[in-house]
């Protein structure tokens, strides 16, 4: 991580052959390296390779390596998204910090957020622009209302949620054991990651798996699915000793992965999407289009002109389309709109009909009404396991393991005088 931000403080130095002197050498730049480091909270984590690095913390690089460039305009995709509350503010603040000496252009769906550090906002949904102006004025606007925050499950009334949790239980008790991981070793180049995890995933079931970054999340569902590096343990899954077998191998049996990034092949439509990742036995592409409407509609469109909630739609039907006994989403909700969230979190409630679930999302707020259990992790560990509803109502332990804080005065003292 220390030599992609020193690369940058190199590459911004106006001298001649800069990029091709030693930067070891230069004690300017070594500590304008380790400055950018501690401004975004990364100093502990210089020495890692970036392959090891969560989600989170690859966003915080790669605002460190953004200042490093000492421009005048910084473009900022999304720098919120995949971040727990924690890294949020961090990160909020540093964008504060930026406007104070560059020009800044965000683009974000956290909008609580957007509203709270931005001068003006600009509002585009399809392609238009339907809202410019002062954050006040944009937040009352009626269409943004309308076209952005549309009815997510964060505005669902307290009965339909007890009555989605009702309908899930009358489903039945969950089945055996499917995915069962046993004491799990892992990370990547030498790096321990998972230090003696134990998880399991039952037939019928949604299991969510949150924590903050960088605590082994992702790489979880990595080792599940034969990408990680496993020193030991064992995974089994539907019965199978899958530790340390082969990706093909393990989603032959049936265990299915939509990474983050959704991964689609941009120059192909949505129809060829799906069709190139038909198997015998899987989904037709007319269960998909009953699964998710707006591909239907959609069939033709390239993947690089799809919006982010279709790119997701798409990336879930097409682990559909093979048989899939367990379906593992990383982060399945990130950078998607809250009008767009709604669909897709209806699509995850109706998957549950096809297969188990895992879900790794760092909303908690956003899974745990559509969990059954949940886990969290905290340095590679399982530090708390419950049902999501005893978690959906333990706010101290959300406070202290996820970040999330609700009520936060109430919190704190309940804190300091337990």
């Amino acid at each position: 991580m220390f030599e992609n931000v020193r690369v940058a403080v190199q590459a911004a130095e106006r001298g001649r052959l800069g990029m091709w002197r030693d930067g070891h050498d230069s004690d300017a730049q070594n500590a304008r390296t380790w400055s950018l480091l501690s401004a975004v909270g990364l100093v502990e984590r210089a020495a890692a390779s970036c392959e090891s690095l969560s989600h989170g913390e690859q966003r915080l690089l790669e605002i460190a390596i953004s200042l490093a460039t000492q421009a005048k305009l910084l473009l900022l995709d999304e720098p919120l998204a995949g971040l727990a509350e924690a890294d949020r503010e961090i990160v909020a603040k540093i964008v504060l910090e930026l406007a104070n000496h560059h020009a800044v252009v965000l683009i974000e769906h956290d909008i609580d957020r957007v509203l709270a550090i931005s001068d003006r906002i600009s509002v585009l949904h399809r392609g238009h622009l339907i809202a410019d102006g002062a954050p006040a004025e944009v937040a009352a606007h009626p269409e943004v209302i309308e076209a952005y925050m549309g009815r997510s499950k964060l505005t669902l009334p307290v009965a339909e949620r007890v009555s989605t949790r009702v309908a899930r239980a009358a489903l039945g008790v969950p089945g055996r054991p499917l995915l069962t991981i046993k004491n799990l070793k892992a990370g990547y180049g030498g790096n321990t990651i998972l230090d003696g995890l134990d998880l399991t995933l039952n037939e019928g079931e949604v299991v969510a798996i949150l924590g903050r970054n960088g605590v082994g999340k992702t790489t979880t569902l990595r080792a599940a699915t034969g990408v990680a590096q496993i020193a030991s343990g064992m995974i089994v899954f539907d019965g199978h000793d899958v530790t340390n077998k082969p990706s093909h191998y393990i989603n032959h049996l049936g265990l299915a992965m939509v990474p983050e990034g959704r991964r689609l092949f941009p120059n192909l439509t949505v129809y060829e999407n799906l069709r190139l990742a038909a198997r015998k036995s899987g989904a037709s592409v007319e269960d998909i289009y009953k699964l998710f409407p707006r591909l239907a509609n959609r069939k033709d469109t390239r993947a690089e002109n799809l919006s982010g909630g279709e790119r997701q739609m798409v990336a879930i039907a097409r682990v559909l389309m093979a048989p899939a006994k367990a379906i593992l989403l990383d982060e399945p909700f990130e950078g998607l709109a809250p009008a767009v969230v709604q669909e897709v979190l209806d699509a995850v409630v109706r998957l549950r009909d096809r297969a188990s679930v895992i879900i790794v999302e760092h909303q908690a707020d956003m899974v745990l009404p559509i969990s059954d259990r949940v886990y969290v992790l905290v340095n590679g560990r399982i530090a708390y396991q419950n049902t999501a509803e005893a978690l959906e109502k333990d706010e101290l332990t959300q406070a202290k393991l996820l970040g999330i804080v609700h009520h936060e005065a109430e919190l704190i003292q309940r804190a300091t005088t337990a």
